[in-house]
């Protein structure tokens, strides 16, 4: 009994070691596969050409803005490290005058302004540095617009100091507190200029802005480091009311927004290092954003092609991703006011005009842009984009980008628009190119055979 027992313990032990010598191929037929077919992946990082500059084309019509309020900006705030920034609305308006019996309205014979209110009302909360600063008093000043208005005025640098009257048409000691109305009342003198349109200026709003070319609403600068505030106003609710007497009789006009208007904003940026080894910056509205030189990016990525004897015709980008970080030890409450969500966006030129558009990356669902606090960085996916311009003869200025904050709207069906914010003031610091933190690309890429 204890050989058959020495003979079972002895086939077990046999049995146990032939199974371990099985070897599993881990290859999945690999070696089955013609070697011009055989795709091996590989990384590659190189340091990113960046640098920061202005979005000086940047539109800020604040009509007629594809899916968020018609926001007419007024206000002044200053920042330590990016200087005062400056923000004014300038709009064309018009009467709305019924007819009468079908005929034209009137306005009685002499008639008297009794009062002239602009009133704002405002579309989303304001933009601050502070909250303390939320509800504190700003002066408002509304001026004349002396020249005539056109769709190519509706950018940030299109206002100059002779398209407005430096002497106000608001009156004295106009005070705005943050609430839910901005109300602006305007000189009597205006209100009578206004009282004395032709049949023909109030008949047609085209003639009457040929006259009355609009009006600029400004507030006064902001001087103290964390101070101010930036106002947001809808354009579609606000309006003009002018109150006057004919005879002892009281009426009453309304003139409401009418198609041209944009934000006049102004930058400072006198504290900004202008070199990019420390620090990258990110400042809203028409500041200075990160700035990718793709053009020099292929020009590096040419040089290791050549080095490593890469046919870049024969290169295919899996994936490329760009990460630019901040500094961990930045307080929360500055993080806060960076920006949720960034894109890449190159500047098209057309005529007269110019706009930023997106690169196709940005709407894939999982493109990056938003940023990561848990890795102090935003990453942005442009595989797409990097692998379309391999395929062209020459990249040049056109090609590179600027990195702007961009809202998600969804349609009807439910479909993910973006559009470029052109209306908040969000701030960033990234790390630059001298930091060990410094923004690169890293490319994951096979050679077709």
């Amino acid at each position: 009994m204890k050989v058959i027992r020495v003979f079972l313990w002895s086939i077990l032990c046999s049995l146990v070691f032939l199974s371990s010598c099985v070897t599993v191929d881990k290859t999945l037929g690999s070696h089955l596969i013609p070697a011009n077919q055989d795709l091996t992946l590989q990384t590659m990082v190189f340091d990113l050409p960046i640098s920061s500059r202005l979005s000086d084309s940047l539109p800020s019509n604040n009509f007629f803005f594809q899916g968020q309020p018609y926001n007419m900006l007024f206000g002044s705030c200053f920042d330590p490290v990016f200087g005062l920034v400056e923000v004014g609305s300038v709009f064309q308006f018009a009467p709305y005058l019924p007819y009468e019996s079908g005929h034209s309205y009137t306005y009685g014979e002499d008639p008297r302004p009794v009062s002239l209110t602009l009133y704002v009302i405002r579309s989303a909360p304001p933009t601050v540095l502070d909250k303390t600063q939320a509800f504190i008093p700003q002066n408002l000043y509304v001026h004349e617009i002396l020249s005539d208005m056109s769709y190519t005025d509706a950018y940030n640098n299109s206002l100059l100091p002779e398209h407005w009257n430096p002497v106000p048409v608001s009156r004295q000691g106009q005070i705005y507190f943050g609430t839910d109305t901005a109300t602006v009342a305007l000189s009597l003198d205006y209100a009578r200029e206004l009282l004395q349109a032709n049949q023909a200026e109030r008949d047609s709003t085209h003639v009457f802005v040929k006259r009355y070319k609009g009006l600029y609403l400004r507030t006064e600068e902001a001087t103290s480091p964390y101070g101010g505030r930036l106002n947001k106003g809808d354009l579609m609710y606000s309006r003009l009311t002018l109150r006057y007497t004919v005879d002892g009789a009281d009426s009453t006009l309304h003139y409401y927004p009418y198609y041209y208007g944009h934000n006049a904003i102004s930058h400072s940026g006198s504290n900004l290092d202008p070199h990019p080894a420390e620090n990258i910056y990110f400042q809203g509205l028409a500041g200075p954003k990160p700035y990718i030189d793709f053009a020099a990016l292929m020009g590096r990525i040419q040089d290791w092609a050549q080095q490593q004897q890469i046919d870049l015709k024969r290169l295919l980008i899996t994936n490329a991703e760009v990460t630019l970080s901040y500094n961990p030890s930045i307080d929360y409450e500055i993080i806060d006011q960076y920006p949720t969500s960034l894109a890449l966006c190159t500047r098209v030129r057309a005529d007269t005009l110019a706009y930023y558009q997106l690169i196709g990356d940005s709407y894939f669902e999982f493109a990056g842009g938003i940023i990561n606090r848990s890795k102090f960085r935003y990453t942005f996916n442009i595989t797409n984009y990097l692998q379309s311009l391999l395929k062209k003869n020459q990249v040049t200025e056109a090609d590179n980008t600027w990195l702007m904050e961009v809202d998600a709207v969804e349609d009807m069906y439910s479909g993910r628009n973006l559009f470029v914010n052109n209306y908040s003031y969000p701030r960033a610091v990234f790390e630059g190119t001298a930091t060990d933190a410094k923004p690169v690309i890293k490319i994951t890429y096979t050679v077709l055979k």
